[in-house]
């Protein structure tokens, strides 16, 4: 005799609440925080490189790091609204991809930094 088990009826998904929307604004502003954090260094950057190499690699590191500031803002943009739609629907799943993405993009970047001071 085989005992075949019973499958158990899904939870129901609760719906938002206040605490839900207000995390994910949370959520939002650090990465804008993080998002100007970066454009200030890559202002810092650019602009404290020596005179005498404009255009060069400090340059163009600052360059690179203030279009990568406003990458992660509007990746941070991108989060909160598809949460906040998700959210709405019932339908809520964390973007790992984007997370790991921006994850990729800085340990691409630390990388490239350290092999250059080790060049240098």
């Amino acid at each position: 005799m085989t005992v075949s088990k019973v499958p158990e009826p899904e939870q129901p998904i609760a719906p938002p609440s206040v605490r839900d929307h207000l995390a994910n604004e949370r959520t939002l502003l650090a990465w804008v925080r993080t998002s100007v954090t970066i454009v200030g260094l890559g202002f810092l950057v650019d602009r404290l490189a020596l005179p005498d190499e404009s255009g060069g690699v400090a340059s163009v590191a600052g360059i690179g790091l203030v279009v990568f500031g406003a990458f992660v803002a509007l990746a941070g943009a991108y989060s909160y609204l598809n949460a906040r739609r998700e959210l709405a629907t019932g339908a809520f799943r964390p973007a790992v991809g984007l997370h790991l993405a921006v994850v990729g993009v800085v340990v691409v970047g630390a990388l490239v930094v350290a092999l250059y001071l080790l060049v240098d």
